[in-house]
């Protein structure tokens, strides 16, 4: 009934932006494929006769790793924190969708409005990957009802096409961490020095706060930061050094705040284990 009411309301700004015409819809199919293909730009190693390394080339540094070399602990923080339910909307939160219109309806367009991670999978795969051109980062960011409705139409697409799990390792994979780092590989290396696999429940919910603090904007080949709030003090807690963290946290303490999921949920995020 949510996603009805959100269809209906969002009905007119589609018809006056052009979403149902022809040329919107093939937008749309063209940008599902390349969506649904993934591939996203990665670091090239050249190396000498013998094969040892002696450069690498790349546009943004980014190390694709599979689902098993990501620790669950960051997928959990991510999801408890970016999109609690992850594991049981069809790719839309449509109750978020609905405060976010509210809010551009009232002349509030920067109202958060629950976006999930399939719908900030396809924001950021536009802007990082898609995008070419300053006009093209503008428009993979603007705060419009037209590019929110192309947003819903391809986490649609994208969640009927793949598991949970693997969605959330695309999107552990393209996102940008801050400090040069894209991937959740290359900012665990950057931070903390070891494999996105070791990542204890500090620093996964560390990292989560890092991104969600800050989404980067590229606009004119610039990275322009903005504000976005936290949803929870655990992150704010596990970001302090540690000579400043309250004596009391520990791991336990970060896993129980950053996690209230249940099990059935955890397992639909993380798979069958």
């Amino acid at each position: 009934m949510a996603g009805v009411a959100a269809a209906a309301l969002m009905f007119p700004f589609a018809g006056g932006f052009g979403l149902m015409s022809n040329r919107a819809s093939d937008i749309v199919a063209n940008g599902s494929a390349q969506l649904i293909q993934g591939d996203v730009p990665q670091v090239s190693t050249m190396v000498d006769a013998a094969g040892n390394p002696i450069a690498w080339l790349y546009s943004q540094r980014r190390f694709e790793v599979a689902t098993d070399k990501i620790a669950n602990t960051m997928k959990l923080a991510i999801v408890s924190i970016e999109d609690k339910r992850f594991a049981e909307h069809n790719g839309v939160d449509w109750r978020g969708t609905l405060t976010g219109l509210s809010g551009y309806l009232s002349g509030n367009p920067g109202t958060r409005g629950g976006s999930t991670i399939e719908q900030q999978y396809v924001k950021n795969y536009q802007l990082l990957v898609t995008a070419q051109t300053g006009a093209e980062r503008r428009a993979a960011v603007e705060l419009t009802p037209a590019r929110k409705l192309r947003e819903i139409r391809m986490a649609l697409t994208l969640d009927k096409t793949f598991s949970k799990p693997e969605i959330l390792t695309r999107y552990l994979n393209l996102v940008f961490f801050g400090n040069g780092a894209f991937g959740i590989q290359d900012a665990a290396q950057t931070y903390f020095g070891i494999n996105a696999s070791q990542l204890n429940w500090q620093q996964a919910a560390n990292r989560s706060a890092g991104m969600t603090a800050f989404e980067a904007r590229f606009v004119d080949g610039m990275t322009l930061l903005g504000r976005r709030p936290i949803g929870a003090r655990v992150v704010l807690l596990s970001a302090l050094p540690p000579e400043r963290a309250p004596r009391s946290r520990s791991d336990q303490d970060v896993e129980r705040s950053v996690l209230p999921l249940g099990a059935d949920l955890v397992k639909r995020v993380l798979g069958s284990h």
